[in-house]
């Protein structure tokens, strides 16, 4: 009850029990011990609740390092960001510089909306509106065409590991979740023909595969990286997972907050992150340092 203390409404029950005779003295005592003492249990045991809280919280640990204003795609290379801005273009900074500056190196391969890197190469992939395509093209500081790479359909998020692209795919229907699937990051010419010959029509390039495994992330994911050999994912709640998508037995566990992140990166042991308001942040995991 709002103002009201229950330790003082509890005394005057007790005296007045007393002073009717219902309870003795000594009883009453007791009685009131054991509140105390449930009381204090109570008390510590919110206590340590609480600090469990605060300490899975705190295995995350973000720094800002800059700004990344209209940033909607990123990934990390060679000790630098590649960034796809929303008008289109293609930058590049050091996010260790005490001040860092973006430096514009050409155009984006269209609208994107994710981007990922795979042994020194740039993958960017592009909205539906744009037919959801794939591109890629060197990860260097000069200018640099951008290949088609076959079709990118509903790609949100990227990650690349041992040869294959990891994407994070939400179609934005009503009721439906984001899964990841995977593909060869690059293939032969053989095989691409060999794709193509059943492709329908829009699903070009080499094919994209949910496997056998059930890789589905955890609810709400809007971003995904790699670093360290471990994958990230950031989700709409603002909450942080780590997992292993090539795995079977893939199980998402939630590590810290995400600080309202929308783009994540990772690369030389580091996670990098760009949040709705433009801000570019840095966390070092432990077992990187």
């Amino acid at each position: 009850m709002a103002g009201v203390s229950w330790p003082t409404e509890v005394s005057k029950l007790c005296f007045a029990l007393v002073a009717e005779g219902v309870v003795s003295m000594f009883a009453m005592k007791r009685f009131v011990l054991s509140l105390a003492v449930i009381a204090a249990i109570v008390g510590v045991s919110s206590l340590l609740l609480a600090e469990e809280k605060t300490s899975a919280k705190s295995e995350v640990a973000w720094k800002q390092v800059g700004e990344a204003k209209g940033v909607v795609g990123m990934a990390a290379v060679g000790g630098k960001l590649y960034a796809c801005t929303a008008d289109k273009k293609l930058q590049v900074c050091d996010p260790a510089a005490a001040t860092v500056e973006w430096k514009t190196i050409g155009n984006a391969p269209g609208p994107v909306v994710s981007m990922g890197v795979v042994e020194g190469v740039l993958f960017a992939s592009t909205n539906a509106r744009a037919g959801g395509r794939l591109s890629m093209r060197e990860a260097v500081e000069t200018s640099a065409d951008w290949k088609d790479d076959g079709h990118a359909w509903c790609l949100v998020g990227m990650a690349g590991a041992s040869g294959k692209i990891y994407a994070l795919v939400d179609t934005k229907e009503p009721g439906s979740e984001p899964t990841i699937m995977a593909r060869e990051a690059v293939g032969t010419p053989e095989a691409i023909a060999k794709a193509n010959a059943v492709a329908p029509p829009g699903c070009d390039g080499l094919p994209w595969t949910a496997a056998t495994v059930d890789r589905r992330p955890p609810v709400g994911a809007l971003a995904l990286t790699e670093v360290g050999g471990k994958f990230y994912v950031a989700t709409k709640e603002d909450k942080l997972f780590v997992g292993n998508p090539t795995k079977p037995d893939v199980k998402w566990e939630p590590i810290g907050d995400a600080a309202g992140v929308t783009v994540l990166a990772g690369g030389d042991g580091k996670l990098f992150a760009v949040t709705k308001s433009g801000k570019l942040l840095m966390w070092e995991p432990k077992s990187s340092k």
